[in-house]
């Protein structure tokens, strides 16, 4: 084979890699919900494949700006298919689905878990800035959770949760870390 031939093989195989790029993930649903805004109470959100309406939990604070040692974590919607409204999630909501239940405080640490999940018990916590924090195991990693995606399937009164994503950064590493939960 010719030096010119080898040449223009070299070329087209190059040309074949160039455009043989690794594939995005498929898109999500999520992908074009809105991202609540960051403050220092946010600890993490929930969103739905259903709506973009999102569940916000947020730490509360006692006069002296540190962690309310009765009902530190509060929850709420932002109903973004309403105006961006804010509204506390309903009793029953509270009571079986989106509610956490407190354990204990100390030394300004809650422990928390979620009522619909004995599975992922949660911290509370305030760093040196101010910003609280949730902290958890994510796939077997100590992270800082920042967001939960819910994928249910719609299709009688009550939805059937098919898995839920959990999303956080890892707290040695920052590294961003993911677990998939089946009920």
């Amino acid at each position: 084979m010719s030096g010119r031939r080898i040449c223009l093989m070299l070329a087209v195989v190059g040309q074949l890699f160039l455009f043989a790029q690794p594939m995005d993930p498929a898109p999500s649903v999520f992908d074009g919900f809105p991202i609540p805004p960051a403050s220092k109470n946010l600890l993490f959100y929930i969103q739905r494949n259903k709506n973009a309406n999102t569940i916000l939990y947020e730490a509360q604070f006692d006069a002296d700006g540190r962690l309310a040692a009765k009902d530190p974590v509060k929850v709420n919607w932002i109903r973004y298919t309403n105006g961006a409204r804010y509204e506390p999630i309903s009793l029953l909501e509270s009571n079986i689905a989106y509610g956490v239940r407190h354990k204990h405080t100390t030394e300004g640490v809650a422990w928390m878990r979620f009522v619909a999940s004995d599975r992922y018990p949660f911290r509370v916590e305030v760093d040196g800035t101010g910003q609280a924090m949730a902290h958890m195991f994510i796939n077997g990693h100590y992270a800082r959770l920042e967001r939960a995606e819910i994928h249910a399937k719609e299709d009688s009164f009550w939805p059937k949760i098919l898995y839920v994503d959990l999303f956080g950064t890892e707290v040695l590493t920052g590294k961003e870390v993911m677990e998939r939960a089946y009920p």
